[in-house]
């Protein structure tokens, strides 16, 4: 199965049968029984408990009650994330995901707002990657895990009415090494909007009109148990929807990096 997971849904889960019981026994001691209570807490929640009570009893998601299969989630999204994520409903099923993961023969597109004009359109960051499991930070270092992310810029913008340029990106990971894409696009100069823990200085403001990290996990292509290629695209969320709005598409001159000239492209009424 492929959920649309919201923002603030925890959805990291532990290799170990012992940790993720743990992880019930927290949210045992919340008594929450209903879905829409838990939907409704305005807190958040770990999405095993959503997937507890919504597929209770249902026997062709049994995993969903599996501490054992981490409750058949197949990879992890950053509380911040929104997007597809993909679930296991059966051990066949989830081995089935694991291995795609761990091969690297799933196909997992995201789409971000970085800070400043990415000068390439196109553009891939191959920086090792190391993560502090102590702090939950990674950083780049070159004895680190191999990562590989290929981006390409959809378009170049500014708040309406500012002067400071954002680009819009779509992004492909090889690799899912912890906080990828936030450290890879960080490394180049060019953080992601609304990264408290990447880009702390730009992250009041950016409050001002985004209201969390912009990273959406939008397109998966993966193949099936039965061999079959399936492709689900998830749409973007509507907060990230919003904050767009806050932005016009400009034109920058690229080769002029340090104070880029932009304009606003001409209107279809203009350029006709």
């Amino acid at each position: 199965a492929v959920l649309l997971k919201g923002p603030y849904w925890v959805a990291a889960v532990s290799r170990t049968e012992e940790d993720n019981k743990a992880i019930v026994n927290r949210i045992r001691s919340q008594r929450v029984e209903k879905v829409q209570d838990l939907v409704n807490s305005g807190r958040p929640e770990h999405l095993c408990h959503w997937l507890a009570l919504n597929f209770l009893g249902e026997q062709d998601f049994a995993l969903a009650q599996s501490a054992a299969h981490q409750f058949g989630i197949a990879h992890r999204l950053d509380v911040d994330t929104s997007g597809a994520l993909m679930l296991g409903k059966t051990e066949l099923g989830f081995q089935h995901l694991r291995n795609g993961f761990k091969t690297h023969a799933i196909f997992k597109e995201y789409l971000c707002l970085v800070h400043g004009a990415v000068s390439k359109d196109r553009g891939e960051i191959t920086f090792g990657i190391t993560w502090d499991e102590a702090n939950n930070h990674s950083y780049i270092d070159d004895a680190g895990q191999w990562a590989q992310t290929n981006y390409a810029v959809l378009g170049r913008y500014r708040l309406k009415g500012g002067s400071h340029i954002f680009s819009l990106c779509r992004v492909i990971i090889v690799t899912g090494r912890t906080h990828q894409i936030r450290i890879h696009m960080a490394s180049i100069g060019h953080p992601l909007v609304g990264d408290k823990k990447y880009n702390a200085r730009n992250a009041k403001a950016d409050a001002m009109w985004c209201p969390r990290l912009f990273l959406h996990a939008w397109r998966l292509r993966f193949k099936d148990v039965a061999w079959q290629t399936q492709e689900v695209k998830a749409p973007l969320t509507k907060d990230l929807t919003q904050a767009l709005r806050f932005l016009e598409e400009v034109i920058v001159d690229l080769k002029n990096a340090g104070n880029p000239a932009c304009r606003a492209p001409p209107s279809k009424k203009e350029a006709a």
